[in-house]
């Protein structure tokens, strides 16, 4: 039976390849739970027709009667899932798109069309005690034919050996015969405990949910599968894995400091590797380390290892995206998160961030379409309506806005907080800003607003004084000296903590440009023309550098515009400012903006100021508030 099972997949995955196949049914089993999503998945419009080889790899239903077995039914199909997707030059779609159709019951071409394959491998799974059935079919998207379905019976530990051997064997062989030995990468290495298997399955299950409650509990799991097998390199990296998101920073889901999530997860990974160097996923979360270590050379080199190994490794891109984007390579970011999206269509983070880079290419109606395809296919969560809200915030729909950003917030996301007072900061609404609690940034301007920036800058002061490693507070202290118009205390600053702006531009972020707006404006305002130039002249080559790789959102051209007001330009920066109230910015505190305090007398910037002034009055009486003066 072992051999029969292994015998079927292998001629049912080769035809695949091969686009060899006999026609049939139509429909695919799912689990009978009720879906409580009533959406339409599929966006109208033309279907575009999926590559031949082109396959998901949907969840198995978990048809045991308890029905406490899910995880295992998901793992068996995941390790099918993630040893097909080592294969180059075939479409493999991710875990997060093929398993959004568990329970759902849907038509066999609405689940084709939605992801893009032409071809769909599920089943079930039925487990009781030591006894385990399994069906699995093959299906063609086209015309639903089952190429083949059948149900084996077997022993527990029997069908565990079966199981890696399809997710392992099966695989290879199709890489050996269809695309020669050089191409594709080794199967996962399996472990000789099914219990510790178990709790890899369940702990990986949790890992993908990216909870706080389920990380916490994804550590315990794996630590116990480690005691029964400490040589298991799956759960090696994914505990590693599992360190570095229970890290209380950058969007960590636990309370650990940094250097020790690094510190537990690198004996770890160091393990992993020397028990399987072609283990993906361990190089994968070896370049978050690296990158956590400012080390980028190395970070992307184990990027890309983790791609040649898998290069439909979703984790793999998804990070690879985000590193692009940190270092403001803005078009290459754009490139992985469009590959991504090809192979994961219904990823939420991808998708979020798929926004944004659209967003900042100066793409704003295929972010709008992103962000329709979310409210589509995941109305559940907190990144569809926080992605709807930012399209409209920086399209200056600030009443249309602020409905789903509070929807966003009563669902508890982590940077909802932000996105409400950068609204409320818009509309000139300091008080409920202040009330968000947001982020430095947004609470300093929210206090300046009325006057309040002692208080700013006092609480910030504090902090640096407790953590004097704090970049971001010290960006904050900068920029809110200047607003207040203490450009002395902005300079001395400056001076103590970098010294000079070459030092300055090598800690701070690629599209940093708050710090540069306050040392220039505090050097314009005291004389200081060598210093300002040189200022600009760093500032100058980072702009240059963003514009190059395709910047060109809102943001953008009112960096540019207070870049010009404080270069002198002041043409250039009355165009500039024009567009982007064109496109969309909105700020009730332009007037008091030191960048453009050499323009308040003429009359074309009085005139924009007026203008948008009534774009936020025109706003604000959308949601029945007084109007700004």
């Amino acid at each position: 039976m072992d051999r029969m099972l292994l015998v079927i997949v292998t001629l049912a995955l080769a035809y695949f390849a091969f686009d060899k196949f006999v026609l049939a049914t139509a429909r695919v089993s799912t689990p009978a739970v009720a879906s409580t999503n009533t959406m339409p998945i599929s966006a109208p419009g033309t279907v575009t027709k999926p590559p031949d080889a082109s396959i998901a790899v949907l969840a198995f239903a978990d048809l045991s009667q308890a029905k406490d077995q899910e995880y295992f039914s998901d793992g068996i199909a995941e390790e099918i899932l993630n040893a097909l997707a080592k294969i180059d030059d075939r479409k493999v779609v991710g875990r997060t798109s093929s398993f959004y159709f568990k329970g759902r019951n849907e038509q066999i071409a609405v689940i084709g069309s939605t992801l893009g394959v032409a071809y769909l491998l599920g089943g079930s799974v039925r487990k009781a005690g030591n006894d385990l059935r399994i069906t699995a079919q093959l299906i063609q998207v086209d015309d639903g034919s089952h190429l083949w379905s059948q149900s084996y019976d077997r022993k527990l530990e029997n069908v565990f050996a079966i199981q890696s051997e399809i997710a392992g064997s099966v695989p290879e062989a199709m890489k050996l015969k269809l695309l020669g030995p050089q191409q594709g990468g080794a199967a996962t290495q399996a472990t000789q405990s099914l219990p510790a298997y178990e709790l890899f399955l369940k702990a990986r299950s949790l890992i993908h949910g990216r909870t706080r409650s389920g990380m916490a509990e994804a550590r315990k799991l794996l630590e116990d599968a480690l005691k029964l097998d400490p040589n298991y390199a799956p759960a090696l990296a994914a505990l590693a894995q599992t360190f570095m998101h229970l890290s209380n920073q950058g969007g960590g889901y636990g309370d650990l400091p940094r250097e020790q999530s690094r510190a537990m997860a690198q004996p770890l990974l160091d393990k992993a590797l020397a028990l399987d160097p072609n283990l993906a996923e361990a190089h994968a979360v070896q370049s978050m380390i690296f990158r956590d270590l400012r080390d980028f050379v190395r970070s992307d080199a184990s990027l890309t290892r983790a791609l040649e190994l898998n290069p439909n490794l979703p984790d793999a891109l998804h990070w690879q995206a985000g590193h692009l984007n940190a270092d403001a390579r803005l078009r290459e970011a754009l490139a992985v998160r469009r590959r991504l999206d090809a192979i994961d269509p219904l990823n939420v983070a991808n998708l979020i961030t798929l926004n944004f880079a659209l967003r900042n290419s100066g793409k704003p109606a295929e972010a709008q379409a992103v962000t329709a395809r979310m409210l589509r296919t995941n109305p559940d969560k907190p990144q569809s309506y926080g992605a709807h809200a930012f399209d409209l915030l920086y399209d200056g729909q600030l009443a249309e806005g602020l409905a789903p950003a509070v929807r966003m917030l009563e669902m508890g996301s982590n940077w909802a907080a932000q996105l409400n007072a950068q609204i409320y900061l818009a509309l000139g609404d300091f008080e409920r800003a202040l009330a968000t609690k947001g982020e430095q940034e947004f609470m300093a301007r929210a206090l300046f607003a009325p006057g309040r920036s002692d208080e700013a800058i006092a609480e910030l002061r504090e902090q640096l004084a407790a953590t004097p490693d704090n970049l971001g507070a010290g960006e904050v202290l900068l920029t809110t000296l200047t607003r207040a118009g203490r450009f002395d205390d902005t300079l001395t600053l400056y001076r103590e903590r970098w010294g000079d702006i070459k030092a300055l531009d090598a800690v701070v972020g690629p599209t940093a440009s708050g710090s540069f707006e306050a040392i220039a404006a505090a050097q314009r305002a005291t004389g200081q023309k060598k210093d300002l130039a040189e200022t600009l002249a760093v500032w100058r080559k980072r702009l240059d550098f963003q514009r190059e790789q395709g910047y060109a959102n809102v943001v953008f051209v009112m960096t540019e515009a207070r870049y010009f007001a404080l270069a002198g330009e002041r043409a250039a920066a009355l165009k500039a400012l024009t567009k982007a109230i064109d496109l969309g910015v909105r700020d009730p505190l332009l007037a008091r903006d030191p960048a453009f305090a050499g323009l308040l007398d003429d009359p074309a910037f009085k005139a924009q100021v007026t203008r948008m002034t009534k774009l936020i009055n025109i706003e604000r009486a959308k949601l029945g508030m007084a109007a700004l003066r």
